[in-house]
Parts: C-alpha cells; sequence; structure tokens
C-alpha cells in the first residue's frame, strides 16, 4: 500500500469516527444558596422560613431538598388485648431526618423516573430507608413518614419551586417551632431529560441561644445535676406559693 492510500484510508476512518460519535450534551450550570446560614432559637421562637435561591442555565426541571439532622426514632405497633393497648412490636430508625422538605418545579412523576428520586432520596417516601428488608420494614417506614408529615416535620410541594424570567428560581420552606437543631442540609438538582445535568449543596445551621441555650447544655452535658436541679426548682416553687396563699 503506498504512503499516499494509506492517508487516504486514515483520512477516511477519522471521518467516520467522528461522524458517528455521540453530540456532546450542552454543560448546564446552576447556583444556589440560603437566605440565611443560621437560625438562632430563642424562648419565643414560632417558627421561621427559609428561602432557597439560584439561577441556571439552560433549560429542564429544578429539585430542592432540605434535610435536617438525623435522630433515632422508634416506632412502636400496639395491639388491643384484654382490653388493653400493648406494644407488640418496634423497630429503631438510627438515622431518620429529622427534618425534610423537598420541593419541585413541577410533579416529580413528570420530571424523571422514581428510580432517579430513590437514588438520590429525594421525596418524603425515601427520606428514611427502612431497616431491613420486606413488607413489615417497609410498613414501620411508611408509619413514621405518615407521623412525620402529621407533625409538619416533613414536607412536599411539587410546585415549590417558581421561576422568574426562567432563569432565576426559588422555592420556601417552613420550619415548625420544634425544629430540630442542628446542621441543615440543601441539595438542588438541576433535571434534564430525566437525569441530574447540575447539583449544589448549601448549609444551614439551627441552633439555641440565652437561657434557653443554658439549659438545653446543662441538661445535656451534666443531666444528674440538672435532675437536682429541676427537683429543688419545683420544691422552691411550690413552697413559694404556698407562702403567697397561707398570707392570704
Amino acid at each position: 500500500m503506498t504512503p499516499a492510500r494509506a492517508a487516504a484510508l486514515c483520512a477516511a476512518a477519522a471521518a467516520l469516527a467522528a461522524a458517528g460519535a455521540p453530540k456532546t450534551a450542552p454543560a448546564v450550570e446552576i447556583i444556589a444558596d440560603l437566605s440565611a446560614h443560621r437560625i438562632e432559637i430563642t424562648t419565643g421562637f414560632t417558627g421561621a422560613e427559609v428561602l432557597l435561591f439560584g439561577v441556571r442555565d439552560g433549560g429542564g426541571d429544578v429539585v430542592a431538598v432540605l434535610r435536617g439532622p438525623p435522630e433515632s426514632v422508634v416506632v412502636r405497633r400496639k395491639r388491643r388485648s384484654f382490653g388493653m393497648w400493648l406494644n407488640r412490636r418496634q423497630i429503631e430508625f438510627p438515622d431518620a431526618p429529622g427534618y425534610y422538605a423537598v420541593a419541585a418545579s413541577r410533579p416529580p412523576a413528570e420530571i424523571a423516573p422514581a428510580r432517579l428520586f430513590a437514588q438520590y432520596g429525594v421525596g418524603v417516601s425515601n427520606a428514611v430507608r427502612p431497616p431491613g428488608a420486606g413488607p413489615e420494614a417497609e410498613a414501620f417506614r411508611d408509619a413514621l413518614v405518615r407521623l412525620k408529615v402529621g407533625s409538619g416535620h416533613y414536607r412536599e410541594s411539587p410546585n415549590g419551586v417558581s421561576f422568574v424570567e426562567d432563569k432565576l428560581f426559588r422555592a420556601v420552606f417552613a420550619l415548625p417551632a420544634d425544629a430540630p437543631t442542628g446542621l441543615y442540609r440543601a441539595e438542588v438538582l438541576s433535571i434534564v431529560d430525566g437525569d441530574v445535568a447540575a447539583r449544589r449543596v448549601a448549609g444551614l445551621t439551627i441552633g439555641k441561644t440565652g437561657f434557653g441555650a443554658a439549659m438545653y447544655e446543662f441538661a445535656h452535658t451534666r443531666p444528674l445535676a440538672y435532675g437536682v436541679f429541676a427537683a429543688l426548682a419545683a420544691l422552691a416553687a411550690g413552697w413559694t406559693a404556698g407562702m403567697v396563699f397561707r398570707r392570704r
């Protein structure tokens, strides 16, 4: 084979490879942040709202999740026996989110397949993993989710993400008055054609402040001393009330 012939064949092969190569999808950029990165819980705390906002470069949908610190939760099943309700079975969930909320630009079923949301833990049904396999473990998990939804600690907003001029987006998360303290994690997913194209994460800390914070720290670091102090305080309050009514 002559050098010219070999060069021509190489050029043809390169052209065919370029024609058959898949086209690279356009990059999708997303920037997101929270309106506050720390919330202080005082004595008169009645709840708060956190604004998540951002901008995206590209089409598709946006799904935002705010997860609270994990906590250990025990779910018990009761049955009526001899006229009394008794605990028959219980399962512990060692790392259930104390708070969980998800907001999307439209119903998740219209955005991506369920397996994608299960992979990323999106949706209250995916917020807690069952501690075992089988229908019983899933039944206990579903019971825990129902309790959390009923108390306002788990929330879903299928149309909670709104757009401004197709690039700016926002979502509002409502925190209950008894929101758990600790580190919260906000995760924003940009989903294009049923797959995650971009992802951003932001953090939020909720903590106690003032006298309530001091008592909380005292109770958890020195529980015995706190118990003695609480008992003495109750006795003092009772004695004071008795003296006041006796004078009357």
